[in-house]
């Protein structure tokens, strides 16, 4: 008799067991790390869906935030049979939209580095850069231009941090006299989570006069770039990066409540552009003494690309 009911224990312990592992997956409970790192290399390897394209993404992320909606709900009820069916249908359409797959590829890394698993963590790392090339806040490198408020029309340079691809830096080509042109004018920090949502209402793109637009776009945290005349007490204030599509973004300087719209500067132009600037910094180099090129060069950059308004700027950025 003890000895049956010593089995039955037994059984009870690993149905018991079973249940937690099932109620932790489907309710998003964390496992032990122990088990957590027994997992990880695995699904670092297991082969995933394809992305979905550009067109299909936003359907999809909207299709998932309306899952996990349900999910949660059904989780209130206590509903976890439903839960269990709506945790799977997330898993299976996660891995289609690179940004949750970059979220958690990140998570994954962070992990492994705290358990000095250095060998994975090496591995998703290189899976952050995969990743990263099928994501649009990742391909912004170049020249843009936007229409500054009583400055005229600007050009500005788009491109990552050395040594921290996750921040992008906007400096300045053409300038004006409260931020001049060689500085940044503002910087995004792009490993945030981006806030999503179904529709976002802009008002107001200065390069487009006072029309409003609605699209869908992805929100990132910034910081942006405002001085007194003649770059006087530089400073950064609270912004944000809104990303329309990969030749359109915006950018909002939060405390004087402006956004200006930024769209790619054509690819002939851009190239002249940039024959004009390493022109420039040949010309700054022969005359600090340095190697001289074989020609004279006397050039305007702001006659080139178009005349900035002489307008007094109220705005200082």
């Amino acid at each position: 008799l003890d000895q049956g009911r010593a089995a039955t224990m037994r059984r009870a312990a690993l149905v018991g067991a079973c249940m937690l592992v099932q109620a932790s997956w489907s309710l998003r409970v964390p496992l032990p790390s122990s088990r957590a790192s027994a997992l990880r290399p695995m699904s670092a390897s297991t082969s995933l869906p394809p992305f979905a394209p550009g067109p299909e993404l936003a359907a999809l992320r909207a299709q998932l935030v309306e899952l996990e909606r349900q999910l949660d709900n059904a989780v209130s009820r206590e509903d976890y049979v439903s839960a269990s069916r709506l945790r799977s249908r997330i898993e299976a359409l996660s891995p289609r939209d690179p940004q949750r797959r970059l979220a958690e590829l990140w998570d994954s890394l962070r992990e492994a580095v705290e358990l000095e698993d250095y060998r994975l963590a090496a591995r998703l790392r290189d899976e952050t850069l995969r990743v990263k090339r099928h994501l649009p806040q990742y391909q912004l490198a170049g020249l843009w231009r936007g229409l500054y408020p009583h400055h005229g029309e600007e050009t500005i340079r788009i491109r990552y941090a050395v040594g921290n691809s996750d921040m992008l830096i906007a400096t300045k080509v053409t300038g004006d006299e409260h931020v001049p042109k060689g500085e940044i004018t503002f910087r995004v920090e792009l490993l945030s989570k981006p806030s999503t949502s179904p529709l976002c209402k802009v008002v107001r793109t200065l390069s487009d006069g006072d029309a409003v637009h609605e699209r869908d776009v992805q929100r990132f945290p910034g910081q942006g770039r405002i001085a007194e005349k003649g770059f006087a007490h530089p400073q950064y204030v609270d912004g944000e990066f809104f990303l329309m599509d990969v030749d359109m973004f915006g950018f909002l300087w939060t405390p004087m409540g402006s956004l200006i719209t930024f769209t790619r500067v054509d690819p002939r132009e851009a190239e002249m552009i940039e024959e004009v600037e390493a022109a420039r910094a040949a010309a700054a180099a022969c005359a600090t003494g340095d190697d001289c090129p074989p020609w004279d060069v006397v050039c305007d950059l702001d006659e080139i690309i178009g005349d900035m308004d002489d307008d007094i700027s109220s705005e200082p950025f």
